[in-house]
């Protein structure tokens, strides 16, 4: 069998719609799409299932997303715009090592809190991480890369001194993985963490111990 290939509507403008109209159909159905890729991944997933999760019928889905794959790759590209969106008032070169850890805190606990807030995106991200690429990767790319690149952008800029290039993208691959990992809700993660991150107490334990991660990653303290 070939492999998918990019489907016709653009993605972009698809976006655009979801943001004009939060409440619409278009949306309810994005929404639904981000909720069973979740729970079943990109093979698992069926368009009939995310029609019914949205309460749309079948044509009304693919009358306004086409198919599986547009509206895949429209909710990895909404995630990463809505993380771009979050941190980018946050996010600056440090003028001092004070400075330093106050923007890593800053952007470091707006990214856990939206992860919490949006229980489904980690658990999609994790997945995504794990299994072989269910679409074309030159769609993905266009789709992401754009936010991925801010993203590494900003770790350059950051840390220009005290990450070197080549270890950039391992950071990156480094942070997430904790991020994702923490929030997968399942008996071995809980014992590790003693409980799930939806307790406000653990929540506000681990939130601290992936600011301190970054934190000594980016060796902010042994500058001190």
């Amino acid at each position: 069998m070939s492999a998918p290939t990019r489907p016709a509507v653009s993605v972009k403008s698809a976006l655009d719609k979801v943001r004009e109209a939060p409440g619409s159909t278009k949306a309810r159905i994005l929404d639904a799409a981000q909720e069973v890729f979740a729970a079943k991944g990109f093979e698992g997933a069926s368009t009939r299932e995310i029609a019914a999760r949205a309460e749309v019928n079948i044509s009304s889905l693919h009358y306004h997303w086409e198919s599986k794959e547009t509206l895949y790759l429209a909710i990895f590209e909404r995630i990463f715009l809505q993380l771009v969106e979050l941190l980018k008032g946050e996010v600056a070169t440090p003028k001092s090592e004070d400075d330093a850890r106050a923007v890593i805190e800053r952007a470091m606990g707006v990214t856990f809190d939206f992860y919490i807030e949006n229980p489904t995106i980690p658990k999609l991200l994790m997945r995504r991480m794990m299994e072989t690429e269910p679409v074309e990767k030159s769609a993905m790319r266009e789709s992401v890369g754009p936010a991925l690149k801010v993203f590494s952008d900003w770790v350059r800029s950051f840390a220009p001194d005290r990450l070197p290039e080549k270890d950039v993208s391992f950071f990156m691959l480094a942070v997430q993985s904790v991020l994702f990992m923490s929030m997968l809700e399942s008996p071995f993660v809980e014992g590790l963490l003693g409980g799930t991150v939806q307790d406000p107490g653990v929540r506000a334990r681990v939130r601290r111990q992936v600011i301190q991660l970054v934190v000594t990653l980016l060796g902010v303290d042994s500058h001190r």
